[in-house]
Protein backbone atom coordinates (compact mmCIF):
# COMPACT_ATOMS: atom_id res chain seq x y z
CA UNK A 1 0.00 0.00 0.00
CA UNK A 2 3.03 2.30 0.90
CA UNK A 3 4.16 1.61 -2.61
CA UNK A 4 1.05 3.15 -4.30
CA UNK A 5 0.95 6.18 -1.85
CA UNK A 6 4.57 7.06 -2.95
CA UNK A 7 4.09 6.66 -6.62
CA UNK A 8 0.39 8.97 -6.22
CA UNK A 9 2.62 11.46 -4.23
CA UNK A 10 5.28 11.60 -7.45
CA UNK A 11 2.86 11.85 -9.98
CA UNK A 12 0.88 14.50 -8.05
CA UNK A 13 4.36 16.31 -8.11
CA UNK A 14 5.28 15.93 -11.39
CA UNK A 15 1.69 17.29 -12.53
CA UNK A 16 2.62 20.35 -10.32
CA UNK A 17 5.91 20.85 -11.82
CA UNK A 18 4.10 20.53 -15.27
CA UNK A 19 1.61 23.26 -14.52
CA UNK A 20 4.45 25.55 -13.20
CA UNK A 21 6.61 25.10 -16.20
CA UNK A 22 3.81 25.81 -18.33
CA UNK A 23 3.05 29.27 -16.54
CA UNK A 24 6.61 30.26 -16.10
CA UNK A 25 6.82 29.68 -19.80
CA UNK A 26 4.36 31.67 -20.30
CA UNK A 27 4.71 34.49 -19.04
CA UNK A 28 8.32 34.47 -20.02
CA UNK A 29 6.27 34.29 -23.75
CA UNK A 30 4.10 37.30 -23.14
CA UNK A 31 7.18 39.89 -21.38
CA UNK A 32 9.11 39.08 -24.74
CA UNK A 33 5.87 39.88 -26.84
CA UNK A 34 5.48 43.32 -25.05
CA UNK A 35 9.28 44.17 -25.07
CA UNK A 36 9.73 43.75 -28.95
CA UNK A 37 6.07 44.70 -29.77
CA UNK A 38 7.66 48.08 -28.34
CA UNK A 39 10.68 47.99 -30.67
CA UNK A 40 8.71 47.85 -33.59
CA UNK A 41 9.01 51.42 -34.71
CA UNK A 42 11.90 51.46 -37.52
CA UNK A 43 13.03 54.83 -36.87
CA UNK A 44 10.07 56.72 -38.33
CA UNK A 45 7.04 58.19 -36.96
CA UNK A 46 3.52 56.10 -36.24
CA UNK A 47 1.96 58.58 -38.01
CA UNK A 48 2.40 61.83 -39.85
CA UNK A 49 2.21 63.76 -35.88
CA UNK A 50 4.84 65.44 -34.64
CA UNK A 51 7.02 68.51 -33.75
CA UNK A 52 9.85 69.68 -35.35
CA UNK A 53 12.16 72.89 -34.98
CA UNK A 54 13.60 74.37 -38.30
CA UNK A 55 13.82 77.77 -40.24
CA UNK A 56 10.35 79.00 -41.59
CA UNK A 57 9.73 81.61 -44.31
CA UNK A 58 6.40 82.81 -44.83
CA UNK A 59 5.11 85.63 -47.02
CA UNK A 60 1.20 86.64 -47.83
CA UNK A 61 -1.37 89.15 -45.68
CA UNK A 62 1.45 91.49 -45.95
CA UNK A 63 3.50 89.93 -44.08
CA UNK A 64 6.95 88.35 -44.54
CA UNK A 65 8.70 86.28 -42.14
CA UNK A 66 12.27 84.24 -42.34
CA UNK A 67 13.17 82.81 -38.65
CA UNK A 68 15.51 80.00 -37.52
CA UNK A 69 15.23 77.35 -34.59
CA UNK A 70 11.20 78.12 -34.95
CA UNK A 71 8.63 75.04 -33.57
CA UNK A 72 6.55 73.28 -36.21
CA UNK A 73 4.17 71.18 -34.96
CA UNK A 74 1.57 68.54 -37.52
CA UNK A 75 -1.39 67.46 -35.36
CA UNK A 76 -3.94 65.28 -36.66
CA UNK A 77 -6.99 67.61 -37.63
CA UNK A 78 -9.60 65.22 -38.50
CA UNK A 79 -9.52 61.01 -39.43
CA UNK A 80 -7.41 62.11 -42.20
CA UNK A 81 -6.41 65.05 -41.97
CA UNK A 82 -3.58 67.18 -40.54
CA UNK A 83 -2.83 70.83 -39.61
CA UNK A 84 0.66 72.83 -39.49
CA UNK A 85 0.95 74.88 -36.42
CA UNK A 86 3.54 77.54 -36.60
CA UNK A 87 3.56 80.02 -33.72
CA UNK A 88 5.44 82.91 -34.64
CA UNK A 89 2.19 84.90 -36.05
CA UNK A 90 2.27 82.53 -39.01
CA UNK A 91 -1.07 81.58 -40.21
CA UNK A 92 -1.39 77.75 -39.73
CA UNK A 93 -1.89 74.96 -42.69
CA UNK A 94 -4.99 72.82 -42.20
CA UNK A 95 -6.77 70.08 -44.35
CA UNK A 96 -3.38 68.92 -45.46
CA UNK A 97 -3.50 65.02 -46.31
CA UNK A 98 -0.98 62.43 -46.37
CA UNK A 99 0.07 59.14 -48.36
CA UNK A 100 2.37 57.23 -46.74
CA UNK A 101 5.04 56.32 -48.51
CA UNK A 102 6.79 53.86 -46.73
CA UNK A 103 7.76 53.26 -43.02
CA UNK A 104 9.08 56.70 -42.55
CA UNK A 105 7.99 58.67 -45.08
CA UNK A 106 5.31 60.92 -45.54
CA UNK A 107 3.80 63.23 -48.56
CA UNK A 108 1.13 65.17 -49.22
CA UNK A 109 -1.21 64.48 -51.25
CA UNK A 110 -1.69 67.89 -53.49
CA UNK A 111 -1.55 66.92 -57.09
CA UNK A 112 -0.73 70.67 -58.12
CA UNK A 113 2.60 70.71 -56.71
CA UNK A 114 1.64 73.60 -55.04
CA UNK A 115 1.20 72.27 -51.59
CA UNK A 116 3.73 70.15 -50.66
CA UNK A 117 4.87 68.71 -47.13
CA UNK A 118 6.71 65.71 -46.58
CA UNK A 119 8.02 64.08 -43.50
CA UNK A 120 10.80 62.03 -44.62
CA UNK A 121 12.36 60.12 -40.72
CA UNK A 122 13.45 62.77 -38.83
CA UNK A 123 12.82 65.56 -41.41
CA UNK A 124 9.88 68.07 -42.39
CA UNK A 125 10.11 70.32 -45.69
CA UNK A 126 7.74 72.15 -46.42
CA UNK A 127 6.63 74.19 -50.21
CA UNK A 128 3.42 75.55 -49.51
CA UNK A 129 1.27 78.03 -51.69
CA UNK A 130 -2.49 79.36 -51.59
CA UNK A 131 -4.40 82.37 -52.19
CA UNK A 132 -1.54 84.42 -51.82
CA UNK A 133 0.43 82.88 -49.42
CA UNK A 134 3.64 80.77 -49.40
CA UNK A 135 5.57 78.99 -46.47
CA UNK A 136 9.15 77.22 -46.76
CA UNK A 137 10.56 75.25 -44.31
CA UNK A 138 13.74 73.11 -45.36
CA UNK A 139 14.96 70.38 -43.04
CA UNK A 140 13.65 70.54 -40.04
CA UNK A 141 13.98 67.93 -37.22
CA UNK A 142 12.00 65.91 -35.53
CA UNK A 143 12.14 67.03 -31.72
Amino acid sequence: MRFWAKKLILAQKNTHMKLFKSLVLSVLFVILFVACKKNENTGGAADASGSFIGRVKYQGNSIEVDRDNRLIRVLRDGTDTYKIEFFTGIPNITGVRFDKTNDSTWTSTDTTELKIVTITGKLLAINYQSNSQSWNVTDAVRK
